[in-house]
């Protein structure tokens, strides 16, 4: 397992984080908590030392499957979750009023069974409460030792520099793959000039990029992956297949999944230390664990880019 410093923090993280959304059965499936545990010990096991959740997920229960899985290897990890969405009705409401956000941090390290909580993050930004609000009490949760760093998540270059006036910010969690490539215009040029870590999530384009999906699935209205993805779609589809061509190229000449490719070119940017990978058991999670045993050459990334260039 490779490690990189992550931003301005003084920890080394492995460069595959491991996400939790699936643990908590409410998007992308029912999930088995007993396979749960067991995949979050396993990553443990194999150099994983990032892993990454949310309150939001299963309604704390993918936050108390990290907990029974990290008990007793606790101190060498480093634990991120986020604060600020609530279930409202059937829909999801933002909040990030001090007072919704000391509430969440305290439920949060009671189901982690922790002391303290490394990256914080505010899961989407709200701009119904005052930035100056939300991160000053951030910097007294910090203060207080409950969280070591803040980070936020899906901010906008704008929200992310308005953040930065009020508190350090670390890292920003977004969405970054080779079919959604919107933050390098502006978010990461300005995420290196502030040394804000960019933390992807969604490198494999919703599975569309391991190079599994001979034909387009059937994806409902409001199902997540129509929320995120639009390339199961046309014109889009064709396209992603054409470039899913030239990723299992580069896969076949290392004798690796398709998918290592797509997680090595996110990694292949300097503002990014990590790429979360979610899995939901034993064999996805080796599948992810993998591709940080190689990088792709600069001939690659060149090749990668020049064929996407023609194709979009």
């Amino acid at each position: 397992m490779k490690y990189e410093k992550f931003g301005k923090t003084d920890m080394e993280v492995s460069t595959i984080c491991l996400g939790t959304w699936v643990f908590g059965g409410d998007c992308w499936g029912e999930a088995c908590d007993e396979e749960s545990v067991e995949v979050v010990k396993e990553a443990v096991d194999k150099g994983i030392n990032f892993i990454d959740t949310a309150p939001i997920y299963g309604s704390g229960r993918s936050e108390e499957i990290v907990g029974k899985g990290i008990k007793g290897k606790r101190d060498s990890l480093f634990i991120a979750t986020k604060c600020g969405l609530k279930m409202k009705g059937k829909g999801i409401e933002v909040d990030l009023s001090p007072s919704f956000v000391r509430e969440e941090v305290e439920e949060s390290l009671k189901r982690l069974g922790t002391e303290v909580i490394d990256l914080y993050q505010c899961h989407w930004p709200d701009e119904k409460t005052p930035f100056e609000e939300t991160f000053g009490e951030l910097n007294k949760l910090k203060e207080e030792g409950k969280i070591k760093y803040i980070g936020v998540s899906n901010f906008s270059e704008e929200q992310t520099l308005k953040a930065l006036k009020y508190s350090e910010v670390v890292s920003n969690q977004v969405q970054y793959s080779l079919l959604d490539r919107r933050i390098e215009e502006s978010l990461m040029p300005l995420s290196k000039e502030k040394e804000v870590a960019i933390l992807p999530y969604g490198a494999l384009g919703g599975g569309i990029l391991t190079g599994k999906y001979k034909e387009p699935p059937l994806v409902k209205k409001g199902d997540v992956k129509d929320f995120f993805y639009q390339y199961y779609k046309e014109p889009y589809w064709s396209k992603a297949k054409r470039l899913v061509s030239i990723l299992e190229e580069i896969a076949s000449s290392h004798s690796v999944p398709t998918s290592h490719v797509a997680i090595n070119w996110v990694l292949s940017h300097s503002e990014v230390p990590s790429c979360i990978a979610g899995c939901r058991n034993a064999r996805q999670l080796e599948g992810n664990v993998g591709a940080s045993n190689w990088s792709l050459s600069r001939e690659e990334v060149s090749l990668i880019e020049e064929e996407y260039r023609k194709i979009f």
